[in-house]
C-alpha cells in the first residue's frame, strides 16, 4: 500500500468520524434542550399566585385599616372631613374620606348623616377611578376600589361590572403572557432547528471532504518517447 493510499485512508476515517461526531452532537442538543424546554412550559400555563405586588398591597391595606379602627368616632370625623377638602376622595390607601367615613359607619351603631352623604356623593368618583384602573392593567389598584365600593353599597349596579371587568382583564393578562412564552419556546424551537441544520450541512462538507481526499492519486502518464 503506497503512502499516498495510507494518508487517503487515514483522511476518509477521519472524515467520516468527524462527520458523525457533529452528526450526533447536534442531535443531541436538538433532543435535549427541547425536552428542557418542555419542562418549563406547564409552569408557563399553571395559575399563578399572588404576586409580590399583590401581597404588598394586602399588607398595606390589613395595616391600615388596623390603624383606621384604632381611631376615635371623632377623629374619624374630623379626618374624613379633612380628606374631603384636601380632595382625598378615595386615595391614598388608609388616609381618604372613603375609608375614614366607612371605618366611622362601621364602628357606630347608628348611620351618621353627614358621613352617609358623603359616600353617597364619593360613589360615583370611586366607580370612575376604578375603571380607570382597569383600563391601565392596575388590578391592584381596581381591587381595593372594588372593595371600597362593595363596603359602601354591595347593591350598586356597577358592582357586576366592575368585579368582572377586573376578572377579565387579569385572565387576558395572563393569556397574553403565555402567548409570549409559547413565542420564546418557539424561538428557542427554531434556533435548535438552524442549529441542526448548520450541523448537518457540516458533517455533510466534512464527508465530501474526507471522500475527495481518499480518491487515489492519478498515476503520471508515462513519458512520449
Amino acid at each position: 500500500m503506497t503512502a499516498s493510499t495510507l494518508t487517503s485512508s487515514r483522511a476518509l476515517r477521519w472524515g467520516i468520524a468527524l462527520a458523525l461526531g457533529l452528526s450526533l452532537a447536534a442531535c443531541s442538543k436538538d433532543e435535549a434542550e427541547p425536552d428542557a424546554a418542555k419542562g418549563k412550559a406547564p409552569a408557563a400555563a399553571q395559575p399563578a399566585g399572588p404576586s409580590a405586588e399583590e401581597v404588598a398591597a394586602q399588607e398595606a391595606q390589613q395595616a391600615a385599616e388596623a390603624a383606621l379602627a384604632s381611631l376615635s368616632e371623632e377623629e374619624l370625623r374630623s379626618r374624613g372631613s379633612q380628606a374631603l377638602r384636601e380632595q382625598r376622595l378615595y386615595a391614598p390607601a388608609g388616609d381618604n374620606a372613603m375609608e375614614y367615613y366607612l371605618t366611622l359607619r362601621e364602628k357606630t351603631g347608628t348611620p351618621d348623616a353627614s358621613a352617609e352623604s358623603a359616600l353617597i356623593d364619593l360613589m360615583p368618583y370611586a366607580i370612575i377611578a376604578a375603571e380607570q384602573a382597569i383600563g391601565r392593567e392596575d388590578f391592584v389598584e381596581a381591587e381595593r376600589l372594588r372593595a371600597l365600593i362593595e363596603r359602601t353599597d354591595a347593591q350598586t349596579p356597577a358592582l357586576p361590572r366592575i368585579k368582572d371587568s377586573i376578572a377579565k382583564g387579569r385572565a387576558g393578562v395572563a393569556e397574553r403572557a403565555e402567548q409570549e412564552a409559547e413565542r420564546e419556546a418557539q424561538r428557542e424551537r427554531d434556533a435548535q432547528l438552524a442549529a441542526q441544520r448548520a450541523a448537518d450541512e457540516a458533517a455533510a462538507a466534512a464527508a465530501a471532504a474526507a471522500a475527495a481526499a481518499a480518491q487515489p492519486t492519478p498515476a503520471p502518464e508515462p513519458a512520449t518517447p
